[in-house]
């Protein structure tokens, strides 16, 4: 496969350029979805900037910030973050650069606003930075994965150029979650376990929804016979995958708890169940999910056990599985799929594919134009859930259909 790589500089870098544009706070753009990002509004703003002191488990720390006091407060600690561990880390880094950086040691309170705008700026670049830095590793790995697989050049180019890539790169984490889940694949394939499971394991301390993609290649092993790579794998995966969230756990259970009662008590967002259940809010989302996800979890985990099966198929339903079947889909979820995705489907699956990842993009576009519009963007009465479906029904149905070509290619529909 040659690669062209001048093409690929640029078309990369006018991907992240429109990305960092769009979501920089302090430009302005043509739409409010466009504009959005969980990185500024969703998470910081509502901590520091004014902040909302129900998400404060110290509000004491908030009110000294607006009183003219610089200090740094601690996710999971002095505030509520729904978010893992390592996220928690970077998040931790960003705020407090900012505040050290932008803060004097005392200031007057009436100048909290305009101090902590810069401060916004700051934490935003350092994201930016990170989640950039996360994207061209993916980049990366997509091209040496694609030589793996013996894959047609022009795929890599797809990434960056998919509408859902430019809108949700710089907007949550789940490309960083995806870039540690490649790069341990890449490693696995290489026969590397031991850096295989670390690099796994921290994609779940970043994204919890990488955790069956990890065990399908643990399964994998045991299948093939690899006692002594299954070992060195599954303790790093398990190390570095559970030991984040414990320390937390130890640190403050308080801060912790909140995380796992902030997703356990969601409502249907974006979620396949809304057509059978209008009610967002309703427990049948939850219990629906919960035994859709296991049945295909076993249906993931049993194919794991054929010794023909493919490596980047089954990573591509192990990574889905949850993410589909889920009753939270935010469109920023996408990017766990779609590198796998390139590096997978056929040519007309792809083409099906790409059609979901314009639905996806969408999705933060006309959830914002029918909010401004007081209209419902959350139920299917809405045309923001209909782009949703629309997306999950696609989604699904590669699914459906590449289960049946991996029992097809491994036999199991003949045993």
């Amino acid at each position: 496969m040659r690669i062209n790589t001048p093409l690929l500089v640029v078309v990369v870098a006018l991907s992240i350029a429109l990305s960092y544009y769009l979501h920089n706070p302090m430009v302005s753009a043509p739409l409010v979805g466009l504009k959005y990002s969980d990185v500024v509004y969703g998470v910081f703003s509502t901590r520091f900037n004014p902040g909302d002191p129900s998400l404060w488990f110290n509000t004491g720390k908030l009110e000294e910030l607006k009183s003219g006091r610089r200090l740094c407060p601690i996710p999971y600690v002095d505030y509520k973050f729904e978010y893992p561990p390592l996220i928690a880390l970077l998040f931790l880094i960003s705020t407090c650069t900012g505040f050290m950086l932008v803060l004097p040691q005392s200031y007057p309170p009436s100048e909290y606003s305009l101090l902590i705008e810069r401060v916004t700026q700051v934490h935003y670049n350092i994201q930016a930075l990170a989640l950039i830095t996360a994207f061209l590793v993916t980049v990366v790995l997509v091209v040496v994965l694609s030589r793996e697989f013996n894959l047609e050049s022009w795929r890599y180019i797809l990434l960056p150029i998919l509408p859902s890539t430019i809108v949700y790169t710089i907007y949550n984490w789940d490309i960083i979650s995806s870039a540690f889940l490649l790069a341990g694949v890449l490693f696995y394939l290489r026969r590397r376990y031991m850096l295989a499971g670390v690099l796994t394991g921290l994609s779940i301390s970043t994204k919890l929804l990488t955790f069956l993609a990890g065990i399908a290649l643990a399964v994998r092993l045991v299948a093939l016979g690899e006692r002594e790579g299954f070992k060195s794998y599954i303790t790093a995966f398990l190390a570095f995958s559970i030991i984040p969230y414990a320390v937390v756990y130890l640190v403050t259970p308080q801060g912790f708890l909140a995380f796992v009662n902030h997703h356990s008590r969601w409502y249907c967002e974006n979620c396949i169940y809304m057509i059978l259940e209008g009610d967002i809010w309703s427990p049948l989302h939850r219990v629906a999910a919960t035994l859709v996800i296991g049945l295909t979890s076993i249906i993931v985990l049993f194919l794991s056990t054929r010794r023909d099966v493919r490596v980047d198929q089954l990573l591509l339903l192990a990574t889905s599985t949850p993410i589909i079947f889920n009753y939270v889909f935010t469109p920023q979820m996408i990017l766990l799929i779609t590198p796998i995705a390139i590096l997978t489907l056929s040519n007309r699956s792809l083409a099906l594919y790409s059609l979901a990842d314009i639905l996806n993009a969408l999705i933060i576009i006309s959830f914002f134009e029918e909010l401004l519009a007081r209209g419902n963007p959350w139920t299917l009465e809405g045309v923001t859930q209909k782009i949703a479906m629309a997306r999950n029904l696609v989604l699904l149905i590669l699914w459906v259909h590449l289960v049946f070509k991996i029992m097809k290619s491994s036999r199991v529909l003949s045993e």
